[in-house]
Protein backbone atom coordinates (compact mmCIF):
# COMPACT_ATOMS: atom_id res chain seq x y z
CA UNK A 1 0.00 0.00 0.00
CA UNK A 2 1.49 3.37 -0.96
CA UNK A 3 0.20 6.13 1.01
CA UNK A 4 0.47 9.82 0.91
CA UNK A 5 0.30 12.52 3.53
CA UNK A 6 -1.85 15.26 3.09
CA UNK A 7 -2.76 16.45 6.35
CA UNK A 8 -1.29 16.90 9.80
CA UNK A 9 -1.78 18.13 13.22
CA UNK A 10 0.00 18.56 16.56
CA UNK A 11 -1.63 19.10 19.79
CA UNK A 12 -0.19 19.01 23.08
CA UNK A 13 -0.09 15.44 23.52
CA UNK A 14 -0.50 13.73 19.44
CA UNK A 15 0.42 13.59 16.58
CA UNK A 16 -2.72 13.58 13.86
CA UNK A 17 -1.73 12.85 10.30
CA UNK A 18 -3.97 12.23 7.64
CA UNK A 19 -3.07 10.15 5.06
CA UNK A 20 -4.30 8.65 1.52
CA UNK A 21 -3.63 5.12 -0.07
CA UNK A 22 -2.74 5.87 -3.09
CA UNK A 23 -4.15 2.49 -4.65
CA UNK A 24 -8.05 2.38 -3.08
CA UNK A 25 -7.91 6.35 -2.87
CA UNK A 26 -9.41 5.99 1.13
CA UNK A 27 -8.35 7.87 3.36
CA UNK A 28 -7.05 6.76 7.23
CA UNK A 29 -6.03 8.64 10.43
CA UNK A 30 -2.54 7.91 12.25
CA UNK A 31 -2.18 9.17 15.61
CA UNK A 32 1.28 9.18 16.83
CA UNK A 33 2.60 7.08 13.76
CA UNK A 34 -0.04 4.39 14.32
CA UNK A 35 -2.93 3.64 12.46
CA UNK A 36 -6.01 4.53 14.27
CA UNK A 37 -8.53 1.79 14.64
CA UNK A 38 -12.01 1.20 15.68
CA UNK A 39 -13.09 -2.20 17.11
CA UNK A 40 -9.44 -3.67 15.72
CA UNK A 41 -10.33 -2.18 12.43
CA UNK A 42 -8.56 0.29 10.56
CA UNK A 43 -10.58 3.54 10.34
CA UNK A 44 -10.97 4.44 6.78
CA UNK A 45 -12.92 6.45 4.66
CA UNK A 46 -13.28 10.00 2.92
CA UNK A 47 -11.60 12.97 3.48
CA UNK A 48 -13.84 14.47 5.25
CA UNK A 49 -14.90 11.36 7.66
CA UNK A 50 -11.39 10.94 8.86
CA UNK A 51 -11.19 14.37 9.21
CA UNK A 52 -14.50 14.38 11.29
CA UNK A 53 -12.62 11.48 13.55
CA UNK A 54 -9.72 13.57 13.94
CA UNK A 55 -11.77 16.41 14.99
CA UNK A 56 -13.74 14.31 17.82
CA UNK A 57 -10.09 12.54 18.97
CA UNK A 58 -8.87 15.82 20.03
CA UNK A 59 -12.00 17.20 21.66
CA UNK A 60 -11.48 13.56 23.46
CA UNK A 61 -8.39 14.61 24.34
CA UNK A 62 -9.18 18.09 25.77
CA UNK A 63 -11.77 16.07 28.27
CA UNK A 64 -9.16 13.58 28.96
CA UNK A 65 -11.25 11.06 27.57
CA UNK A 66 -8.79 9.76 25.04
Amino acid sequence: MGTLVVYSEDSAEHRYIICQDTESHSYFLTVDEQPYKEDGRLFEGSFDDVHDKLVDLKKAESLKTF
